[in-house]
């Protein structure tokens, strides 16, 4: 019974992933041809054979799985840096990246970081933590290479954590997504995110790091990782939620406040900073980071968050299933919200939302599903 209650998990999941990357292809195909549900058929019917032929003739039959993940790392990050340099980043109609470059030139230049533009007029919305990561990449004028060494590391914690052929199998997802390509294209810094989070995330759990007896590490990281983008704090909370809520309330109380503390250091720079204008602006990081949303779509996602954590417990097996279905939740409820206050119902592909928010949930899909596919159980030892 529970092996079938998984595959059903690995169905949905897979259904997912191409849901996801078929909307990608349906938007950018419908751009430059009439029948672009055509190309979105296609794509679907393509890849969900290549994908059988993967992993179940290619896949089990190799007996090199690092010469192969190596080989084709190298050739794909190869050819998506050369066509990343191909695009002029300012003919761009997304300014992720000019958010993250824009604000590093003001602050090395001794200007207040949140008070510059991007190349389209907006301003940035990541948060300190995820701006200053990025300096490496600034010094080499391309703040979207951070996303090949990111995802790197991604392939290489599934390698250490699991196996080799898992990481392949992740790694061929990662490159046969639509998805993917648009980020690295755009140089956006979203996905890439969010592939840090379930890296750490997944590290915790390999470790055994555990809320009750780490408290103030597990609370440092948490105000770091918030400190990166809002939704970035999901995984956490779904594999310590239920732990959070068996602490006492003095230890509860302490778990915040370290986390919280964390957080706000990394603002007090920008809040000192001579003509700061970070908590009354129109346009600071935090009214950005929850425009999208309402007061009525972050209740309901609240309360279905913690009765989901509530009733997973300990059992962490599904937990990359749950982070990846929760931010999609919390996208879909974005999504309606702000189809409700603009009347764009049934307007997919409206300029009033982004759709590049559901690929927060790939980098969780993808581990959970090439973990499936070796037949390997993900979760705290001993449960």
């Amino acid at each position: 019974m529970k092996a079938k209650y998984h595959l059903s998990l690995v169905n949905i999941v897979w259904l997912l992933y191409f849901i996801i990357n078929f909307l990608f292809v349906d938007k950018y195909a419908s751009r430059i041809c009439e029948y672009s549900y055509i190309l979105s058929i296609t794509y679907l019917l393509s890849f969900a054979f290549l994908f059988w032929i993967f992993y179940k003739k290619v896949l089990p039959k190799i007996s090199c799985p690092r010469t192969w993940l190596i080989g084709s790392f190298s050739v794909f990050c190869c050819i998506l840096v050369c066509f990343q340099y191909a695009i002029d980043p300012y003919l761009i109609k997304v300014d992720r990246w000019s958010a993250i470059h824009n604000f590093l030139a003001g602050l090395l230049n001794g200007e207040y970081p949140y008070g510059q533009q991007t190349h389209l007029g907006g301003y940035g919305s990541p948060f300190p933590v995820w701006q200053i990561l990025h300096l490496p990449f600034y010094a080499l004028q391309n703040v979207g290479l951070s996303l090949f060494v990111v995802s790197g590391l991604f392939i290489w914690s599934i390698s250490r954590i699991h196996n080799e052929k898992v990481a392949l199998s992740a790694w061929f997802m990662l490159i046969c997504s639509p998805g993917y390509w648009y980020e690295a294209l755009v140089r956006s810094d979203l996905m890439t995110n969010l592939m840090v989070s379930c890296i750490i995330t997944e590290w915790l759990i390999k470790k055994e790091i555990h809320l009750n007896k780490h408290l103030f590490l597990i609370g440092i990281i948490s105000g770091l990782l918030l400190s990166t983008r809002l939704a970035a704090i999901i995984p956490l909370c779904v594999v310590y939620g239920y732990s959070f809520l068996l602490l006492p309330w003095k230890e509860k109380v302490l778990f915040l406040a370290v986390t919280l503390a964390t957080f706000s250091l990394t603002f007090l720079p920008f809040l000192l900073w001579e003509g700061s204008t970070l908590l009354w602006f129109e346009y600071n990081p935090f009214i950005l980071q929850t425009r999208q949303g309402s007061i009525l779509s972050l209740l309901i996602f609240a309360i279905l968050s913690t009765i989901i954590v509530y009733r997973q417990k300990y059992s962490l097996s599904k937990h990359l299933f749950i982070c990846g279905g929760l931010l999609n939740l919390l996208v879909i409820l974005a999504f309606i919200h702000s189809m409700w206050r603009n009347n764009t119902w049934l307007e997919l592909y409206s300029s009033t939302f982004d759709i590049s928010y559901f690929l927060m949930a790939l980098p969780f899909y993808i581990w959970f599903n090439s973990v499936s596919s070796g037949g390997i159980r993900c979760g705290f030892r001993g449960e």
